[in-house]
């Protein structure tokens, strides 16, 4: 039986998305078939609104719909930029409520042999932000790769010898409730260089 190429177009539509490969396209295509009238109706519209409505902040790169609610709120630190290289991780971060500064998100992260140059990821635009708004550190929460590790020493390079920018990056660390023979020995070089001192956080505390 030759496919139905209606069905097939959708397939192929579906398997444009990130993750999805051809089985799962098209258990969504037929999935998508069997939906009601209304159901279907529903589905295109919020397709339909997401195309139009939804924007992408030009200062930080989140999406939003109305007005960014990140660089919109006076009460955020400025001086403080969280470096991303994709707009969903501002998404993964906002939801710890635990940072209280501004974003900023690169087109991806360099990659001679993909020709991302810093240029083309943004990163004279960054630089830009950090003289224009006196920011004071920038936290690089980039991949753990090698493009985002390049990344990541390429910007704190840039800043390594000014005093007054302070070039952080989120800390390599073992997750919450994880014991040592479950984690690979990266991981475990990695949360050792990035210790912290406890007793002395404790002292001043108690100042």
């Amino acid at each position: 039986m030759e496919p139905i190429k209606t069905i097939q177009d959708l397939i192929d539509c579906y398997k444009k998305l990130p993750g999805i490969g051809f089985k799962t396209a098209e258990r969504l295509s037929y999935a998508t078939l069997n939906l009601s009238p209304e159901e279907r109706e529903e589905f295109i519209k919020a397709l339909d609104d997401a195309t139009n409505k939804v924007k992408r902040c030009p200062e930080c790169g989140t999406f939003f719909d109305t007005e960014c609610p990140i660089c919109s709120d006076p009460k955020r630190n400025r001086e403080q930029i969280m470096v991303v290289s994709d707009s969903k991780d501002i998404l993964t971060i906002e939801r710890t409520n635990g940072f209280k500064g501004h974003y900023f998100t690169l087109k991806g992260t360099l990659s001679p042999l993909k020709n991302r140059t810093p240029d083309e990821i943004g990163i004279p635009v960054l630089r830009k932000k950090v003289e224009t708004d006196k920011v004071k550190e920038l936290i690089l929460a980039l991949p753990t790769d090698m493009e985002g590790e390049t990344t990541a020493l390429y910007i704190a390079n840039i800043y390594k010898n000014n005093p007054d920018i302070k070039v952080s990056r989120l800390a390599y660390g073992i997750p919450v409730g994880t014991n040592l023979e479950y984690l690979d020995n990266l991981t475990i070089a990695q949360s050792i260089r990035g210790r912290v001192i406890i007793n002395e956080k404790d002292n001043k505390d108690h100042e």
